[in-house]
């Protein structure tokens, strides 16, 4: 609770705060946001001066209510470089070395890695420990079978259709080239070289594997932002670099969320607006996101470039995000965070050596990722769609039915239970989709994306 009447950094879902919204418990603030001179003036300057046409668009598109114009948030916006690359890559290179491998570049090659990764102790233990590939299907970053699939078929999980070269929306699960990619991960699995975990981990229990508390690594590959799937100030990280990765890249959308509400009862709406647009400031996102100035972080010495190239807008002294501490706010809510994974951060001789290194490796990746974006087709790529309450509460059963057979099916298909070569299996999954309604869910979303154009 921020004050009286303001409700800071919850969530609710999109039909919940629409009905809110149209009850009256939260008050509509478009006059608020219409007034560009007032108080309004912090958000629509960032805005403009620090986000990309793309995101201010999606952040449009997220809190204006699409059949009114009424918005009911002050929202909390992240985007990163780093944060935006779906999945990163890491492969030990200490292992390739004593193997006299290199890195791969192609499928059977990656087979050839994994396999020697399996039989041949490369972590020298004497036990056999290795985990040729890992990630989790819990993480958001992390998720192998995605990373997999998309060595075979653009496929972004998140929104799950790609547009045709007619302009036409289309299931990617569906297609053949999903299905080859369900045979290589169905073998990978077959032959050990992906564990049963990658379904079950959590973020915590990535972290023991990915940096055991022991000191020897146990991972060939994993997939995971930094952040959150390594243990902070393992040594064990020192071991990893990016994999270049020879498939589709998938960049995510910036992070916007609607968690901050002014509602009915609040007795000065006029300043509560003030006080959030003052969280949205620079100084209140840094204070919230970095800690204290000063304590946490700096300003920069006159011309710095960060590691990841750009322009140095801080000088980080320790980064308080993985970390329990009273410097910064537990809930990142009404800001804008962008460049939220130290892309504009100052590293210096004063600056942990880990985190030193977590960020060289970001930039390492994030500069893998965007040459390898620029090679792959992206026309294919599907804007955010925005979906009116009564679309949604139409096709709400048939929307859940369908995702749910989807991601059930992927993990049969690639655990074993049903198997992708066989014309059967695969038929009857299709016709599942199909009786579960998925005719008219792709309906629903051309319908979004025709009104987008």
């Amino acid at each position: 609770l921020l004050g009286d009447g303001s409700l800071f950094g919850i969530s609710l879902s999109d039909s919940v705060i629409t009905r809110y919204g149209k009850d009256g418990y939260f008050i509509d603030l478009s006059k608020y946001y219409e007034d560009k001179e007032g108080a309004s003036k912090i958000f629509w300057d960032r805005m403009t001066n620090e986000l990309s046409q793309y995101d201010q668009d999606a952040v449009l598109r997220t809190i204006v209510e699409p059949e009114t114009g009424e918005i009911y948030c002050v929202p909390v916006v992240e985007t990163s470089f780093t944060d935006k690359m779906k999945w990163q890559a890491w492969i030990n290179q200490e292992w390739l070395d004593k193997l006299g491998l290199k890195a791969p570049t192609n499928n059977t090659e990656l087979v050839e890695v994994l396999k020697a990764f399996r039989d041949k102790d490369p972590n020298g233990n004497g036990i056999k420990d290795e985990i040729p590939l890992f990630g989790s299907q819990r993480g958001d970053n992390s998720k192998p079978i995605d990373w997999l699939l998309n060595l075979f078929c653009y496929y972004n999980v998140d929104k799950q259709h790609n547009v045709g070269k007619d302009g036409k929306l289309y299931p990617v699960y569906t297609t053949d080239e999903y299905r080859e990619g369900l045979k290589f991960v169905s073998m990978l699995y077959k032959e050990k070289l992906l564990t049963s975990m990658a379904w079950t981990a959590s973020g915590q229990e990535m972290k023991t594997i990915t940096t055991p508390a022991t000191g020897t690594a146990v991972c060939g590959i994993f997939l995971g932002h930094l952040t959150g799937t390594v243990s902070v100030g393992s040594e064990v990280l020192y071991q990893y670099v990016p994999l270049q990765t020879w498939g589709n890249v998938i960049r995510e959308d910036s992070s916007i969320g609607k968690s901050t509400f002014i509602t009915e009862s609040c007795e000065n709406p006029d300043k509560a607006f003030e006080v959030l647009m003052t969280l949205w400031s620079w100084d209140g996102s840094m204070r919230i996101r970095y800690g204290e100035k000063g304590v946490n972080w700096d300003d920069p010495d006159e011309g710095a470039i960060s590691d990841m190239g750009l322009e140095c807008t801080y000088k980080l002294i320790s980064d308080p995000i993985s970390v329990q501490s009273t410097a910064k706010w537990s809930k990142i809510a009404s800001t804008l965070n962008n460049y939220a994974e130290l892309e504009t951060a100052q590293v210096t001789e004063t600056t942990d050596k880990w985190y030193a290194t977590r960020t060289n490796m970001a930039a390492a990746s994030y500069k893998l990722f965007d040459e390898r974006e620029k090679e792959i087709d992206l026309s294919v790529k599907c804007p955010l769609l925005v979906l009116t309450e009564e679309e949604k509460e139409r096709t709400s059963m048939q929307r859940t039915n369908v995702a749910d057979r989807r991601a059930k099916a992927q993990t049969e298909f690639c655990s074993g239970v049903l198997d992708p070569s066989k014309d059967s299996d695969w038929n009857a999954y299709i016709k599942e989709l199909e009786d579960l309604g998925l005719k008219t869910i792709m309906d629903l979303y051309q319908t979004a994306y025709d009104r987008g154009i």
